[in-house]
């Protein structure tokens, strides 16, 4: 991410505006089944380990912390203003 990306935000956000809506909604929802199961940091952190984060989420965000923005980010409309050269 380091090398493509200036920061978690961004990461995000071009995974939400480069993905499949169907996929992003996937994701989500597999978020919330994730903090659902009430593990400690440590085990959120395996986790996120385990799923390919290689870097530790910003601070001040634990994992689940982490993973809970990411959920809330993912979910939350994009407004979408059209093409300006279509507004004549």
């Amino acid at each position: 991410m380091p090398d493509e990306f200036d920061d978690h935000d961004a990461a995000t956000d071009d995974y939400r505006a480069a993905t499949d809506p169907h996929l992003v909604a996937r994701l989500t929802g597999e978020l919330h089944e994730l903090l659902t199961l009430d593990l400690d940091e440590s085990e959120y952190a395996l986790a996120v380990a385990e799923l390919g984060m290689e870097i530790d989420p910003p601070t001040p965000y634990s994992p689940s912390g982490w993973l809970a923005v990411v959920a809330d980010r993912l979910t939350t409309p994009r407004a979408d203003y059209g093409n300006p050269a279509d507004q004549s």
